[in-house]
């Protein structure tokens, strides 16, 4: 307390004026200090978990704990050269699949962070070659295709030897085995399905059947197609398909 000589003297409380803060009573100041004391220790552990490279301090020392990274049981770490190495080869990989996507899709707009950039277009260049239109490669794609079928029929008229190519379940008959086709007499009775006595029989017959349905000269003259005026053919010549005298 303070002690005057002054009976007259007075004074008002400081705690307890009319401008004085509000106090806290004794509840709220426990309470306050509580919540306080919970901040810094959420501080302190954020903290720990943010720097794990700093060092632990305490007041105890008999208090000892071991290293979580140099544990026996902890994952192998890099060194600091391989984690430097390993990022510079991600990069260049990540450069590499950049450049790569530019030079697969050059149709990729070009973005740029730069509003006061700017570049001319490679397709639209002055110097750059003339474009076709989508009308003209349809065009160009159709005409192409049609030479490649008249050079498959070309080859398939002038070399009918070749073998006929196609899918395994197609079927077809052979042009000279069918049941119209001509046959070759020497042919036939030449196999041992036919016997000795047979064999003659066949022979005139055939014979016969020729000389009743051709001339007497073994060769026959085909009428005149394009610009020449005969073509001397043989009776046994085998007629294909399509073929036209040049």
């Amino acid at each position: 307390p303070v002690v005057t000589t002054d009976p007259g003297a007075c004074a008002r409380c400081y705690y307890d004026r009319p401008s004085a803060p509000a106090r806290l009573s004794v509840e709220d100041a426990e309470e306050q200090a509580a919540i306080m004391s919970d901040l810094d220790a959420l501080r302190r552990a954020a903290r720990d978990y943010l720097h794990p490279e700093l060092p632990v301090t305490t007041s105890d020392p008999t208090a000892f704990a071991r290293n979580y990274f140099d544990r026996a049981s902890a994952p192998e770490q890099e060194s600091l050269e391989e984690a430097e190495y390993r990022d510079a080869a991600l990069a260049d990989a990540a450069a590499l699949k950049l450049h790569a996507v530019w030079h697969a899709h050059p149709e990729l707009p070009v973005v740029s962070s730069d509003p006061t950039s700017c570049a001319r277009n490679y397709f639209n260049r002055y110097s750059a070659p003339e474009q076709e239109s989508l009308e003209e490669a349809e065009y160009r794609d159709a005409a192409l295709a049609d030479a490649a079928a008249l050079k498959l029929h070309a080859v398939w008229h002038a070399h009918p030897e070749q073998p006929v190519v196609s899918n395994p379940v197609v079927t077809a008959r052979c042009f000279f085995d069918r049941a119209s086709a001509p046959y070759d007499a020497e042919l036939i009775i030449s196999t041992s399905a036919y016997s000795a006595e047979k064999k003659q029989e066949s022979l005139e017959k055939h014979m016969e059947t020729l000389e009743s349905l051709a001339p007497a000269t073994t060769t026959k003259v085909a009428a005149a197609i394009g610009p020449c005026t005969s073509v001397v053919q043989s009776a046994s010549n085998v007629q294909l398909y399509d073929l036209e005298f040049a």
